[in-house]
């Protein structure tokens, strides 16, 4: 089909409007170890705070706020995204931060609204909040004071005046901070019910920082030799030193009778009235210093790559704990392309994890009741078991939506680990009064049944347009099924064998058979129906052979000393040789998996577990499939235009040079069941593909969306 001259101009401005852009095409480098990212993204300086059922935080390089559920193991961003943020603060259900126009900001959870709540010219410099009480620092011409803004009645309030007066912290019913009025700094606070100001602690030298819950001032004193917490209560007037030693203590925070502080870069935790305090950890960063609630301690610390991220304490259980959605212990990792999935196990919960190689960003995408196992993923789907529903989940990534596969109402009763996924495709095995085999497809929800079958299947696989399975007949023997989807017709191609794993490639079949006192792989080529030797010693094995595209992935003990060490290696089966990838000589490999163009597995050669993967090609792009640029947003994350408009009053190259390739994306043929939405970054990486479906589709028809 003759493309249009418009059309061909179109191809060509996106290219070289691209140019601007400098966002880079997705690309690994074949053969190199990468560890996923398994804890929070880097954060900032800007500072974090916890309460009762949330905590805050913003990560480097953004500027929203981080509001993540304490119960739901979820994350909200918030905040408008044009401005940069400090300090933000949170208790009950409101946030606050310091905006970069010097403007406190306060924003309701519940109402998701944001208000600028400060009315004075200055610069803010600190801001705290407790219950219905915002409080910050303000530095003007005539000095630095203490504001109060009450959040019901939506009156501010100067509480200080004596132009010295810095770091702010606030209770119920007070105000405390550190005042240098009188040269050195001392301790003052501020009755809010009666609105008079007392000097707390007006000793020599300078007491500082000082944090207040109910009655109690918490500061530090350097009056003498090291500085030392001392204690200050509001009521008796009463105060007294409360740790010792020889080294500083500083950063003191209190929630109710417990306490956290700093000496010599060590976080420990300590409760009123009892003179021991308890090490929590060492090196931490004191450029945040630590908050308190409850039995929580959230503190910043930087991992072995110098990168900064938040640590969650449990006082009462003496252990870290999930903050998030990846500190858990990692276990039973998938992989296809863009995309890593795998299990993160911790005391609270089990959650799944879903890892973007492009975007290098870690999600939790299992709910925080589920109780999930074996998930599985392959383009945009990814599936795993549901303990607390007896029932198979899929989440699509490209919506982000979670839907129930199978039911127990419907006498749907799958297998916890018994299940395979090849694009949209899903076989698993029914376990109810009549075992079968069910090939589900995941679009549409449609169930299939294929196969009934005697007992639980050694293995099942799914690829393209074929399964396959392996059923034991009786004590070491076996059969291997291969089974034709689009005809609906199975066929045995081999019987009577002792068969350990099958697996299914490009065109082929690969199984581990026990022939001649040795395991050995062999193969069946789909298009000729014919079986031969894949790989065949006459001595040793090579077992657990798994598949993906023409790869072949298994296990072998040929050239270990002692036929009990296994190791693992990569067969090309269509040139018939082995792949000259290794992993680094300090790995600790476990449970690896093959799927799409890598290879994931759990290491250990750090101590702690963590995920691994390797590229062993290039990503396949499956134009249905392939995930695309996440979840689907709501109408309201982005503006639509007809491209023809843009392109008749001149707006089209500045409409995209207002984003990034990523976020300014074509629709063809909008609104039906074929449509179709490509970015100026994909449409890229595939020009032709640009090209067909610019000339495909009426010009007049094709739709621009710029996401925010």
């Amino acid at each position: 089909m003759k493309r249009k001259p418009i059309q061909g101009w179109l191809a060509s401005a996106v290219l070289v409007t691209s140019l601007w852009g400098g966002t880079p095409a997705f690309a690994e480098s074949i053969g190199e170890e990468v560890k996923l990212n398994q804890s929070q993204p880097e954060i900032s300086q800007a500072g974090f705070d916890i309460a009762e059922d949330y905590a805050v935080w913003i990560n480097d390089g953004e500027n929203t706020v981080t509001l993540y559920d304490l119960g739901k193991n979820t994350e909200t961003k918030i905040g408008n995204k044009n401005s940069t943020k400090t300090s933000p603060r949170v208790d009950g259900d409101y946030v606050v931060w310091i905006d970069e126009d010097s403007a406190v900001t306060l924003y309701d959870i519940s109402k998701g609204k944001e208000t600028s709540i400060s009315n004075t010219s200055g610069t803010i410099l600190d801001v705290e909040i407790d219950d219905n009480h915002v409080v910050w620092s303000n530095k003007s011409g005539k000095g630095t004071d203490i504001y109060l803004y009450d959040i019901d009645s939506g009156e501010e309030e100067k509480v200080t005046t004596s132009g010295k007066a810095i770091r702010p912290t606030v209770s119920e019913n007070y105000i405390a901070w550190e005042d240098s009025r009188d040269g050195n700094a001392d301790i003052y606070y501020y009755d809010i019910d009666t609105q008079e100001e007392t000097a707390a602690v007006t000793l020599r030298g300078n007491q500082l920082r000082p944090s207040v819950y109910s009655d109690t001032i918490l500061y530090e004193n350097e009056a003498g030799e090291s500085t030392q917490i001392y204690e200050y209560d509001i009521t008796t007037g009463k105060n007294k030193k409360i740790t010792d030693g020889s080294a500083d203590k500083s950063y003191v925070h209190i929630y109710k009778d417990k306490y956290v502080y700093v000496e010599d870069g060590d976080l420990r935790s300590a409760e009123l009235g009892k003179s021991s305090a308890r090490q929590i950890d060492s090196f931490i960063f004191k450029g945040n210093p630590p908050r308190t609630y409850g039995n929580y301690v959230l503190y910043a610390k930087r991992n072995s790559d110098k990168v900064l991220q938040l640590n969650l304490y449990d006082i009462k259980e003496k252990e870290s704990v999930s903050l998030g959605s990846v500190v858990g212990e990692p276990s039973q990792p998938d992989g296809s392309d863009r995309y890593v999935v795998y299990l993160s196990e911790s005391r609270r919960d089990d959650a799944v994890v879903l890892y973007d190689t492009k975007n290098k960003t870690s999600q939790i995408i299992s709910k925080t009741n589920a109780s999930p196992n074996h998930p599985v993923v392959s383009n945009r789907y990814v599936v795993w078991y549901d303990y607390s529903k007896k029932a198979l989940i899929s989440y699509d990534i490209q919506r982000g939506k979670e839907t129930q596969i199978t039911d127990t109402d419907e006498k749907q009763e799958p297998s916890d680990e018994i299940y395979k996924i090849d694009g949209s495709r899903l076989l698993w095995m029914n376990e109810g009064r009549r075992p079968e085999l069910v090939i589900t497809d995941l679009k549409t929800g449609t169930h299939e049944s294929v196969a009934t079958v005697k007992g639980e299947p050694l293995s099942i696989d799914i690829y393209g347009d074929y399964a396959a399975w392996v059923i034991e007949q009786s004590s070491r023997k076996a059969t291997v099924t291969l089974y034709d989807i689009n005809r609906g017709r199975g066929t045995d191609i081999v019987k009577n064998v002792q068969v350990e794993d099958a697996a299914l490639g490009d065109n082929f079949v690969v199984w581990s058979e026990y022939k001649n006192n040795s395991w050995d792989l062999f193969s069946y080529n789909i298009s000729r129906e014919r079986t031969t030797e894949l790989l065949r010693y006459t001595d040793r094995d090579q077992m657990n052979p798994q598949a993906s595209r023409n790869m072949v992935f298994f296990k072998d003990n040929r050239l270990s000393p002692n036929a009990k060490d296994f190791y693992y290696e990569l067969f090309d089966a269509e040139d018939g040789s082995f792949v000259d990838l290794s992993w680094s000589s300090k790995a600790e490999v476990t449970e690896p998996r093959i799927g799409g163009n890598r290879i994931v597995w759990i290491d250990t050669r750090d101590k702690a577990p963590a995920v691994y993967t390797m590229a062993i090609s290039s990503p396949q792009d499956d134009d249905d499939d392939n995930g695309g640029p996440g979840p689907e947003p709501e109408p309201g994350d982005y503006k639509q235009y007809v491209l023809v408009d843009l392109m008749a009053d001149g707006t089209y190259k500045e409409k995209m040079k207002s984003t990034t390739p990523d976020k300014f994306v074509f629709v063809f043929f909008a609104n039906t069941k074929d449509q179709v939405k490509l970015s100026v970054e994909d449409a890229i990486d595939d020009l032709d593909r640009f090209i067909d479906l610019l000339t495909s589709d009426d010009l007049e028809d094709i739709l621009i969306r710029i996401y925010e």
